[in-house]
């Protein structure tokens, strides 16, 4: 991946932060994470990082670290009563809401072992759990007393297990009620339609995530770059970017037949790749149907 320019002086601005909480008593390791990590950060992102603790942190010890990092402007969003993962987010240059925003996440390092136990070993597509994996993988420039764990986990989470791949199909590819849709176009209903095809293709990339053993987490901010997901997909529909773009921007009922094209030819690829899940059982429920009633007769 080509990196950006915007992931270049991201990465720079962020260090003192990841140095700062390496430095605070009880971290094992900080990390940054994100599209910044990645590489493809654009003029609106924000910057990721990790911070891995021993035990819970107080709020006087983040807002102190938070502080000798330089940050203008900080916001505690998780109390100390809240349970973990609690979020920070701090502002570089300029206050809330135009400087650069680092939104750090504490996590305790106990917390990331169960995690990863849940979703490789046990096999459960908890969707916390793989949000934090890709946060892991996507995480560079460790530092901190174990540091090293990082790399360990990156290790263990690198190979997608086949039985979490199988369950997260058979579980987002139960694509139900898609009949929904023309009975919304009926009603004339722009407001539950888009919400119903966001519902539906956010399942779909889910599916796809997993049938190419990639991490990614249910809530639509995770496919952000379209394009993107479609260069990282190697088995996908084709034209898959500008085919989702068209479920929202042609008229209704065309953006309702994409979207069952492109749902049909991922089944397709799951039974070429994935042949333990019941496919005919997804699409039964897929093409299942409601006639609308006009009168009794």
């Amino acid at each position: 991946m080509t990196l950006t320019e915007a992931a270049r002086w991201r990465r720079v601005m962020v260090r003192p932060v990841l140095e700062s909480f390496a430095r605070a008593d009880g971290v094992d390791a900080v990390m940054m994470s994100g599209s910044s990590a990645r590489g493809d950060a654009d003029q609106w992102s924000d910057v990721e990082v990790g911070v891995f603790w021993q035990r819970p942190p107080s709020e006087r010890e983040r807002l102190a670290a938070a502080e000798l990092a330089g940050a203008v402007d900080v916001r505690l969003v998780s109390d100390v009563e809240a349970p973990p993962p609690w979020y920070d987010h701090l502002y570089l240059r300029e206050a809330r809401p135009n400087g650069l925003m680092i939104e750090v996440a504490h996590m305790l390092t106990t917390d990331v072992e169960s995690a990863l136990d849940g979703v490789l070993v046990s096999g459960r597509p908890d969707d916390a759990g793989m949000v934090l994996i890709k946060g892991i993988l996507d995480g560079r420039d460790p530092i901190g007393p174990r540091a090293e764990l990082v790399a360990e986990w990156k290790e263990r989470a690198a190979a997608y297990p086949r039985d979490l791949a199988i369950a997260v199909v058979q579980h987002n590819g139960n694509i139900e009620k898609f009949w929904r849709l023309r009975m919304l176009v009926d009603r004339d209903n722009p407001f539950l339609l888009a919400r119903e095809f966001v519902r539906i293709a956010g399942q779909l990339l889910i599916v796809l995530h997993a049938l190419n053993g990639q991490y990614c987490g249910a809530h639509p901010l995770s496919f952000k770059r379209l394009d993107t997901i479609e260069r990282d997909l190697s088995l996908a529909p084709p034209s898959l970017a500008s085919r989702l773009r068209a479920v929202f921007t042609e008229p209704a009922t065309e953006g309702a037949q994409v979207l069952r094209d492109l749902v049909e030819e991922t089944f397709d690829l799951v039974e070429c790749h994935l042949p333990e899940v019941d496919v005919n059982l997804l699409r039964t429920t897929f093409r299942s149907s409601r006639k609308p009633l006009d009168s009794p007769d």
